[in-house]
């Protein structure tokens, strides 16, 4: 019952902040939307990752409104379906798509589950946003069962560093979300009661290898900012393939 709780509280906080975030977006990159319509590609490390991606199915586990890593991957050639549990954001990437002229599939979905997403159909699961949830173990079941055999998970996210509690504290984090650094720039606080989740790196390593995905490599990003106290990696990349056989 918590965990039901917890997912319908991260829900609404973001069904309530996409549209206000993506008018952020909107107004911090104003040719945000004819980048991706004249087949731009964003410089995140992630995209270089994987080679060649044309023609491949490809997952985006959850795309937020802005859509933008999915938007990358269409124009690298992948045949992406987007994901969000949220509707409010799957609303404003579908008519984004359809304003740039970017050809892809949007589905609600719970990154976790995948419900309405069958076995053994896509190339690539592209996973982000690991905070958001709280099983991570049912989440890389889930990736590794839409997996083809033979397919590959790329999850990238920040380096699981944390600032204000314990790095062995994974007990839920509840607080008042205020935004997203787009929409502080703009003086947004929509104060929010939400919920997320942390997650040290050996238990990402371990879910990515219980649920029957081979890990093939780690890729760390460069260092964060000088504004940050740590000199540490900003991300991290995590690619695993499903097995044949």
């Amino acid at each position: 019952m918590a965990k039901e709780k917890d997912t319908a509280m991260v829900m609404e906080t973001w069904d309530n902040y996409h549209p206000i975030y993506m008018e952020c977006i909107l107004k911090d990159r104003p040719d945000f939307l004819e980048f991706f319509a004249n087949g731009g590609v964003e410089e995140d490390f992630e995209f270089s990752l994987l080679g060649d991606v044309r023609g491949l199915t490809l997952l985006d586990t959850c795309c937020a409104c802005d859509a933008r890593q999915a938007f990358t991957w269409t124009n690298l050639g992948a045949k992406v379906t987007a994901c969000d549990i949220s509707p409010v954001a799957i609303a404003i990437a579908s008519e984004n798509a359809k304003t740039i002229g970017l050809d892809l599939e949007f589905v609600v979905a719970d990154a976790r589950t995948l419900d309405p997403i069958p076995d053994d159909c896509y190339d690539i699961v592209y996973a982000t946003y690991l905070s958001w949830y709280e099983d991570i173990e049912q989440a890389c079941r889930t990736w590794h069962r839409v997996l083809k055999p033979g397919g590959r998970l790329l999850y990238t996210g920040g380096f699981p560093v944390t600032v204000s509690r314990n790095y062995y504290d994974r007990s839920p984090n509840y607080y008042l979300f205020d935004a997203t650094p787009a929409g502080r720039k703009y003086g947004v606080n929509v104060n929010i009661p939400t919920v997320n989740f942390h997650h040290t790196l050996s238990d990402l390593v371990n879910a990515i290898a219980k649920s029957g995905l081979r890990i093939d490599q780690m890729v760390e990003s460069g260092l964060k900012s000088d504004a940050s106290p740590y000199s540490i990696p900003e991300d991290l990349a995590i690619i695993a393939t499903k097995p044949i056989g």
